[in-house]
């Protein structure tokens, strides 16, 4: 007659979750598969903020760094817990460490559909690497400037709102502008609908003024847009990509900011082009149409 298997319940509140990473592999290391992350938020944290923010802000809780945690619960056979509870302390540096989190277990009465553990490099099976995407990935930029076509907008640091919007108006399919110095150094960036918020915050302010008092990340940028007066006072860093950069970085960028184009740049950060997200979807249109 086989002994029936007994299990405890792992939950870790992790704190520092930079740890997080570490801290998986050192539980899989131990045995313990099939953990479960769950975003959660300290209650006394949460309390405090909600005391400063109100309910207004209260979407915005589970993003907010200062508040955030990682709960990690996970089924493990009784026999395995001291290891994984081992292994889990050296990951985070001791549970007792300021800020790190905390650990404790709890029985199991029972156990439905739980996987079993498979050490690494048993029954793992990953997919062939798919050349076409490598290329799209590795290609230079200097190696399709054919399909760059639209041109920048460049616009320099004293210009009013009024010019930045005509020039954009001139350019309808470029979304992103470089502000430069008279030299042509690339400064900053300002994306049309940044431009179209400050623009029209003076022709319809009663827009803003509805938000203001249910977002306080709204009331902040509406001090902000009030002492705007030139595309030297809202324009952003200057993010752009060079001719020697992979059309993955120009993506990598764009994805990360949120913008649909980027200026392109020599070594010197004059702005010599421009790079649309459309030009990126063409290009891996193109690649794989010659693959197939």
């Amino acid at each position: 007659m086989t002994s029936e298997t007994n299990y405890e319940l792992l939950v870790i509140i992790l704190d520092d979750i930079d740890r997080l990473p570490d801290l998986l592999d050192a539980l899989h290391d131990a045995g313990v598969s099939g953990a479960t992350l769950l975003s959660s938020i300290g209650g006394f944290r949460a309390r405090n903020w909600l005391d400063q923010i109100g309910l207004s802000g209260l979407n915005k809780m589970f993003g907010t760094p200062e508040l955030r945690r990682r709960t990690i619960l996970a089924v493990v056979e009784a026999d395995r817990m001291d290891a994984a509870i081992a292994a889990a302390e050296r990951a985070v540096g001791g549970f007792e460490r300021e800020n790190s989190g905390i650990l404790f277990t709890m029985p199991v009465g029972r156990v439905v559909g739980l996987r079993k553990h498979q050490p690494r490099g048993e029954s793992e099976t990953l997919p062939a690497a798919d050349l076409t995407d490598l290329t799209i990935r590795e290609t230079p930029l200097s190696q399709v400037t054919h399909i760059l076509n639209i041109p920048p907008v460049t616009i320099p640091t004293d210009a009013t709102l009024t010019e930045a919007a005509r020039a954009f108006v001139k350019s309808p399919y470029t979304h992103v502008a470089a502000v430069v110095s008279e030299t042509g150094h690339l400064l900053g960036i300002v994306t049309l609908r940044q431009l179209a918020d400050y623009f029209f915050f003076g022709i319809m302010p009663e827009v803003f003024y509805r938000e203001v008092h249910t977002d306080i990340d709204m009331s902040l940028d509406f001090g902000k847009m009030a002492n705007v007066h030139s595309i030297a006072d809202m324009m952003m860093d200057p993010i752009a990509v060079r001719l020697d950069d992979t059309v993955g970085e120009a993506f990598a960028q764009m994805h990360e900011h949120d913008l649909s184009g980027l200026p392109v740049v020599d070594e010197n950060a004059h702005v010599v082009g421009f790079i649309a997200m459309q030009d990126l979807l063409n290009l891996a249109l193109t690649i794989r149409q010659k693959a197939q």
